[in-house]
């Protein structure tokens, strides 16, 4: 910690010496204005789009099967991005994941076969 301290005393007066010491902390001051006031990340209610490969990792279905779903009109549909682009809404892919496990919960209660 010493040596981090040491180095950085060392700049302050290499920049003083030079003349730089108050353009350097105008610039500081710049650099932290512009860390707090960065954006984080996409606005909480923003759509996160995911890739087909995506899609199958949280459904554990094959490429084909999600394919198959679509086609039939049963899964949620993509967002072209362009030609032989596609990708999905996050949340709808896991409003379905949840639609199925209550499908299961319901035929389960009803006395069927999970």
């Amino acid at each position: 910690m010493e040596k981090v301290l040491e180095k950085e005393e060392d700049r302050r007066r290499k920049a003083a010496t030079l003349g730089f010491e108050s353009e350097l902390a105008k610039l500081r001051s710049e650099v932290a204005d512009l860390k707090t006031n960065r954006p984080t990340g996409p606005p909480s209610d923003a759509p996160v789009l995911i890739s087909l490969n995506d899609v199958c990792r949280l459904t554990s279905l094959s490429r084909t099967a999600v394919n198959r779903w679509r086609a039939l009109g049963l899964f949620p549909a993509a967002v072209p991005l362009g030609d032989k682009r596609v990708a999905f809404v996050r949340s709808e892919v896991e409003a379905w994941i949840q639609a199925r496990i209550g499908e299961r919960d319901r035929r389960k209660a009803a006395g069927g076969v999970s």
